[in-house]
């Protein structure tokens, strides 16, 4: 059973359309081929009702932290229960995550992210100090070839890696944090939590999904608009010093005159008031210049954060509780492909079979039919027929590892029927 770490345990192809492919091809023969889609329908029921209860978990305990909740509710929630329901939220919200083939991005991926130029030509800043807790998960990594501007007219193709899917959650850390730090007009609320999910995002990208991130100068921009300022600064005071000069020995001398004749303000002429207003005009060339530099900058910085939320709005598929039945019907579909595939192969071999030789089966199977790599989860599949006593374990080969067979068809519908009908009752398929 071999392991590919340069592969994904993702399958990437839709659930009917691989139901249809299976269906018709040489493992189902056109007499059973019923009596399969029959099968198949139960087996995805099954799936879809046992996921329910997870699906309920996720949204009761996201409750205390829903900053969109819209329901009303004469409960407290204690620290301790809030915790309770962190911790389970958590727990919940990554086994579902890894159920739907996600892979958790480490804080490696989020430093790699972060010391990488961004594909959009922005310098993000993020603080991971404003968060209690965090989760990040992404799948369907792929490479990608793209054309971007790199200086005026010219451009240059790069080759980056995208994750189709980036789902994350976020716990803020309590009120009492930024008070001390007097973080003032946040866009959030501290002590609850955020969900969310996102599609192709570039790798080193990867920070720009952090809902505190900060747009900051890159050095490039940093030495551009310092250039302008600094030629635009000298030729302001080139223009307004000589007024300056004129102004300030205006009134040197006239401070000089008022000490010498004890307060006495001497009066000015035609040339020393021609002096000052030149040099109050002189003051205010300089302040509009100072004005309009910030101004610069604060406008430049707006353009970034567009072009920051422009980029994001077309990535972003769901938020906060949205999300959990978006990643409950990936969970559910990759569940059900995984099972569905295992049992066909594991019944089409018509006799014993290791788990070894059926994972590679259906890899090959894949890379014959779709030009797909994949890393089939065998163990994972075995256990879900295993559970639901569609298959049984036979003995053992020469090497020692466990055979397998299916349990036929006929029967193996009639144990998932029996397993729908009993929902309801005690019965447990682990045991039934």
């Amino acid at each position: 059973m071999a392991e590919h770490a340069d592969r994904e345990r993702f399958i990437p192809i839709g659930k009917v359309e691989l139901v249809d492919r299976l269906a018709h091809s040489r493992m189902v023969p056109p007499n059973a081929r019923q009596s399969f889609l029959l099968f198949a329908k139960i087996l995805d029921s099954i799936f879809h009702f046992e996921f329910h209860e997870q699906t309920e978990s996720l949204k009761e305990n996201y409750r205390p932290f829903n900053p969109d909740s819209d329901t009303v509710t004469a409960r407290r929630f204690s620290r301790q229960e809030r915790k309770s329901h962190e911790d389970r939220l958590m727990a919940t919200f990554k086994d579902v995550l890894n159920q739907a083939n996600y892979q958790q991005i480490t804080e490696a991926d989020l430093a790699y992210a972060m010391s990488r130029e961004s594909l959009f030509k922005i310098n993000l800043l993020v603080d991971f100090e404003d968060f209690e807790s965090q989760l990040v998960f992404g799948r369907g990594t792929r490479s990608r070839r793209i054309r971007r501007k790199k200086w005026l007219l010219k451009e240059e193709t790069v080759e980056i890696t995208v994750y189709e899917r980036v789902a994350l959650i976020i716990k803020y850390k309590d009120d009492s944090y930024f008070k001390a730090r007097n973080r003032k007009d946040l866009n959030f609320n501290p002590g609850t939590m955020i969900v969310k999910l996102f599609k192709n995002i570039p790798k080193g990208d990867l920070e720009m999904l952090f809902p505190n991130a900060q747009v900051g100068m890159k050095l490039k921009d940093k030495l551009l608009m310092g250039g302008f300022a600094l030629g635009g600064g000298v030729a302001v005071l080139l223009k307004a010093g000589a007024g300056l000069v004129a102004a300030a020995s205006i009134l040197w001398l006239m401070t000089r005159s008022v000490v010498s004749s004890g307060g006495a303000i001497p009066p000015m002429g035609p040339v020393e008031v021609s002096a000052m207003v030149g040099g109050v005009t002189a003051l205010a060339a300089i302040g509009a210049f100072l004005f309009k530099q910030w101004n610069s900058y604060k406008n430049r910085k707006i353009k970034f954060m567009k072009m920051l939320g422009d980029n994001l709005y077309f990535k972003n598929l769901d938020n906060n509780a949205g999300v959990f039945y978006h990643i409950i019907a990936d969970a559910e579909e990759e569940e059900f492909k995984e099972a569905l595939l295992s049992y066909l192969f594991l019944m089409h071999a018509d006799t014993e079979i290791t788990a070894s030789a059926l994972d590679d089966a259906i890899e090959d199977w894949f890379s014959e039919s779709y030009a797909a790599a994949i890393d089939f989860e065998i163990d994972d599949a075995l256990k879900k027929l295993n559970r639901l006593n569609l298959c049984k374990q036979t003995g053992t080969d020469d090497a020692g590892s466990p055979l397998w067979r299916a349990v036929p068809l006929p029967e193996a519908c009639e144990r998932l029927d029996f397993i729908w009908d009993h929902f309801f009752q005690t019965y447990s398929p682990a045991s039934g």
